[in-house]
Formats: structure tokens, sequence, C-alpha cells
């Protein structure tokens, strides 16, 4: 049973939908007969697809996916190729170091970033982990590592809203002494997080896309029992040698 879309904008994603798997070029009136809509309605929405670079037309009387759309898929395959390219790094840095290794992809709609592969440690005592699991930016290694990288404008939206620590509980530090600290993180290509209470601690790096534009971070997370018993340094160098190596096979992705 096809269930009729509703709504502007149910309607515009059914579209965007038939315009995505349909033929290189279409007319409005094949469009209109392959969406089972109007006319008259169908072209009002082309207009905005069309505004908005989505769609583009190739003739007079024809149409096709424009470049953002193009853009925007291979922006998309990019970003599932690099959970590909990043499982030898996660399992090379889990031999190595034997510590829950993640790598963690940024969302721009959500404001958040997603557990998109890891290797847990293989000690019976760890942090609780799993793929799918939201990471909230201002907190920890694996969020601060990419909110370091961010445009501005987007930092402060994320600081403005998310002001209480998910596992902490504790206050976000004044915007000021946040903007010190991401601006450290940027200078060590690093970031780091010890919490004894929680018992939670880790390193993470974050990781680039042409443009260098941020799209993640790779990070290792353990036991704040377990931190002192690792070389800070060494960790965190095989974290940023790991994150460039990434970063650079995403670049090449995305060419």
């Amino acid at each position: 049973m096809i269930v009729e879309p509703r709504g502007a904008v149910g309607r515009l994603v059914h579209l965007l939908k038939l315009i995505g798997s349909g033929p290189p070029t279409f007319t409005l009136t094949e469009l209109a007969i392959r969406a089972s809509l109007p006319t008259s309605t169908v072209h009002r929405l082309l207009q905005e697809l069309v505004r908005s670079n989505l769609v583009e037309r190739s003739s007079s009387r024809a149409y096709r996916p424009g470049r953002e759309l193009y853009l925007l898929a291979s922006r998309m395959v990019a970003k599932f190729d690099i959970v590909g390219c990043a499982r030898p790094f996660l399992e090379e840095l889990g031999e190595q170091w034997k510590e829950t290794v993640v790598l963690c992809i940024y969302s721009p709609s959500a404001l958040n970033a997603v557990v998109s592969d890891l290797v847990l440690t293989p000690h019976p005592l760890r942090y609780g982990i799993e793929t799918g699991d939201v990471i909230e930016l201002p907190w920890g290694s694996l969020g601060r590592a990419i909110l370091a990288h961010l445009p501005s404008e987007h930092r402060i939206a994320i600081l403005d809203v998310r002001k209480i620590g998910p596992i902490s509980g504790r206050r976000m530090p004044s915007l000021a002494d946040m903007e010190a600290i991401l601006a450290g993180i940027r200078a060590q290509g690093h970031a780091r997080h010890c919490d004894p209470e929680n018992d939670l601690a880790g390193i993470a790096s974050p990781i680039f896309g042409r443009g260098n534009e941020v799209l993640g971070c790779l990070g290792v997370t353990m036991p704040a029992r377990r931190f002192g018993l690792h070389s800070e340094e060494q960790l965190s160098q095989a974290l940023r040698s790991a994150a460039v190596a990434l970063s650079e096979r995403a670049r090449i992705s995305q060419s």
C-alpha cells in the first residue's frame, strides 16, 4: 500500500526520493505523474528545489538533479566510507593499547556526534559504550575533540544549550573558560579527559575532510584508574598520527 505524502515537507521529500532514483533528466509532467501529485503542486515544489540548487534546469522544459544534491550525496557517501577506512586504525590502536578505541562521526544537523564503530578493550572492566551512542560535544575527550574545530557560531550554539554534563551532572564552565579549553585542544591536536569521580578517562583527536571541515574523531577511552598506567604522551601521539592518516584518506574519498 502506497501512503500518499502529506503536507509541503512530506511532498518535498517524496519528490527528492523520486528525483534521486529516477532518470538523469525529467519534465514537470513526468515527475507529476510519477509522484501522483497535481502538476501545479509539483511545479511549486520544484521551484523551491531549483532555488536551493538541489534541482537544475537542463533545458527550457526539462530538469535534472542539481549540484547541491550531488554534493550532499557525496558527503554522505564519504562519511560512510570513513567507517570502512577507519577500521584498520581502530584495530591497530586497540591491539597496541588494549583499551576501547572509538570512531565518532559529527552530525551537523543534530549538533552532536554518533559512535559509528569501535573496538572493545579485552579488559573485563570497561566503560560502557556502544555503536549508535550519541556523544554530546561539550563533554569528554570525544566531544571536545570535535567541538574545538567547529566554526565559532556553531560552538556558541552548542555551548548555549548543553549546560549540564550527561554523566557527571556538573555544570559547564563559563563560555570564556570553555573557549580557552578548546583553544588548547586546537593547539595540541588532541583532547584529554580524566574524571576519577566517575572512573572515566580518554584521549581523542579530530578527523578532517576536504576544506579542513571536521568530520569526527578517533578516541581511546578507559576507566580513569587505568589512565595513569599508559604514557599519555605516547598515546596522544599515536592517536594524532592515526587521525592525520585517516583524514588524508577521507579527503581522497571526497575528491
